[in-house]
């Protein structure tokens, strides 16, 4: 009796361990990908330089037509030198979800959706030190738009250690200013006095908070490294997707989904979908192969 026991206990072990085996190669059949930054470093806008030597040219205008009064008078080192001339403006221009995605900028702020015209990052630097606007200072932004909307805000971007933010009050960054948080519309589209240096996002709130989530999983691939987006093109807003559970999404807002992965030999893979959300939903996804060409088009038609 107790050898049948005891064989019984190792055809049990045995089938345990085949069971683990299988279960662990199919575990590792899974699509690994690298860390997607690399690629999406590569393919995003390039920070731009405009030295400034005098007043005569402390306007300066972007390559995609964002226009800055860059004068000198308002910008100081951090410990309250003034600045003398010249000194550098640098500018980032993302007016497309395709720039966002590739800067990994998205369009959310404390959790609400931002309907966008359009993100900048404004830089000063002499001596390749950053420069800060003085108290109650602020620099003049223009930002080209054909069809511009009422009540676009400027929302200022932070980092809050575990990811980017923004919000259209100065104040809880620390800035002391009386302007105007709201664009003007003129003939070339918005314009705004800006209180701080930094990302400028041209928005307003699109939700109040409330909705449901997208999240994400697959049999085929492992999607840890892989970029995870959710365009919104009524609002023309980004979010990204962090540990494969989205934001909250209004009920009844029509979406499309990108993913982008890199593998180890530096081939693309992607994933698209477009739907309309009215519940929580878990996606099953696999990705495919797809050009460089083929996703900056994808990217570009959304």
């Amino acid at each position: 009796m107790k050898t049948k026991i005891g064989l019984l206990s190792i055809v049990g072990i045995f089938i345990i361990s085949l069971n683990a085996c299988k279960k662990d190669r199919i575990e590792k059949s899974k699509n690994e990908y690298e860390p997607v930054n690399s690629y999406l470093d590569v393919k995003k806008q390039q920070e731009q330089e405009f030295i400034i030597n005098g007043s005569s040219n402390d306007t300066i205008v972007g390559n995609q037509g964002t226009k800055l009064l860059a004068g000198k008078d308002c910008l100081m080192f951090p410990n309250g030198d003034s600045v003398h001339y010249p000194f550098s403006v640098k500018l980032v221009e993302l007016y497309t979800p395709k720039d966002m995605m590739y800067w990994q900028m998205p369009t959310v702020a404390a959790g609400n959706i931002l309907e966008t015209d359009g993100e900048i990052r404004v830089r000063a630097t002499k001596n390749n030190q950053d420069l800060v606007l003085r108290p109650n200072c602020a620099y003049g932004v223009q930002m080209p738009n054909g069809a511009p909307k009422n009540n676009m805000n400027a929302f200022y971007g932070f980092d809050t250690g575990s990811f980017f933010d923004w919000t259209d009050n100065p104040a809880s960054l620390g800035v002391t200013t009386s302007v105007s948080p709201t664009f003007n519309i003129i003939p070339y589209g918005y314009e705004a006095l800006i209180a701080r240096l930094g990302w400028l996002n041209c928005g307003k709130l699109a939700n109040n908070g409330s909705g449901n989530t997208i999240s994400f999983t697959s049999s085929t691939d492992y999607l840890e490294n892989v970029g995870i987006f959710i365009y919104f093109p009524t609002t023309k807003s980004v979010m990204q997707v962090y540990n494969m559970t989205s934001g909250l999404i209004p009920n009844g807002t029509s979406v499309k989904i990108v993913m982008i992965a890199v593998d180890g030999g530096g081939n693309l893979f992607h994933y698209y979908n477009s739907m309309t959300i009215s519940a929580n939903t878990t996606l099953e996804v696999s990705l495919t192969s797809i050009t460089d060409p083929n996703l900056t088009a994808l990217l570009d038609g959304l």
